[in-house]
């Protein structure tokens, strides 16, 4: 066993994008919510998408961005729905260039630009919370609860028909290694959060959040119920885990708790492993590493 505490957390990191990328994937993104709720509730789908534009534009005021520098005819190809509401449309991309704090004097959508990843995280997240947000404003926390959950499934199971989950001839060779260093060094580089990570073996891991950027761009909400709807569940719907090598569990979010814990663990080597004890994930990052792998090992 290996324990190492990262302080990442960095709200000034920035990234490079490519605006007219990154507004297409926030509108398939949406496009996909509404495509669902339109198949649950095609009869309040108008109020729907009044509901949402209404509060994108409460948030947006007379911030007015050029979207004519959009290459919007290539963007609603991809798209089955939202492609049908140009004002929705010009509504999504003026929200999201506020949010994002774009350089002044930007003429051009197709370069890549450098911007705080804190922001690029909160305009994306933001746009997704308002649109459980909408749902709620119809029909009320529980009945959204409900019904966006139930979103969350059509939506992976989309997902995993446009990229089905890896089949490997041996699964007992998956190991976390790869990834791990992936992760890392993605986290240190956008300062994606606070967190302390124990290595079990090279099957399985765990993550300790006490700070994440997903909690982070949306605790000014004070609205917890509905930003874990909207930025973490879809990790937890029961269908998110079926078909592959490697599982994720957690207990709890920094939405709800004080810390995250995210278990990643190779099922076929460790069946169904257990989350650790409360009393240990409440020590990591505060108590000496050697000492809580000691407590561990004599258990």
């Amino acid at each position: 066993m290996k324990i190492e505490t990262c302080n990442f957390f960095n709200s000034i990191a920035k990234r490079e994008i490519v605006l007219n990328e990154y507004i297409t994937s926030n509108f398939k993104q949406t496009d996909s919510v509404i495509k669902f709720f339109n198949e649950l509730k095609s009869d309040v789908l108008a109020e729907y998408l009044q509901a949402f534009g209404k509060r994108l534009s409460n948030v947006i005021g007379d911030f007015k961005f050029n979207t004519e520098l959009f290459n919007i005819e290539s963007v609603n190809q991809e798209l089955t729905i939202l492609n049908k509401y140009p004002e929705l449309e010009t509504i999504i991309s003026n929200f999201l260039c506020k949010l994002l704090e774009l350089p002044v004097g930007l003429n051009s959508t197709e370069e890549k630009i450098s911007l705080r990843y804190f922001n690029i995280t909160k305009a994306s997240r933001h746009l997704s919370y308002y649109r459980v947000k909408a749902i709620e404003d119809i029909f009320g926390k529980e009945e959204a609860n409900r019904l966006y959950k139930k979103i969350v499934g059509y939506l992976i199971k989309e997902q995993k028909e446009q990229n089905p989950p890896e089949i490997h001839d041996d699964p007992r060779k998956v190991t976390r290694i790869n990834s791990r260093e992936r992760i890392m060094k993605q986290y240190r580089e956008l300062g994606v959060g606070d967190f302390t990570i124990v290595i079990y073996d090279d099957y399985k891991e765990l993550y300790k959040f006490d700070r994440c950027i997903l909690h982070e761009v949306l605790k000014e909400f004070n609205d917890p119920d509905i930003a874990y709807l909207s930025s973490c569940y879809n990790r937890d719907h029961p269908s998110s885990n079926e078909g592959h090598t490697i599982i994720m569990r957690k207990t709890q979010t920094l939405h709800h708790s004080n810390y995250c814990d995210e278990l990643y663990w190779n099922n076929i080597v460790h069946p169904n492993a257990e989350q650790p004890k409360i009393e240990f994930l409440e020590k990591l990052g505060k108590e000496d590493p050697n000492k809580l792998i000691r407590e561990f090992e004599s258990m």
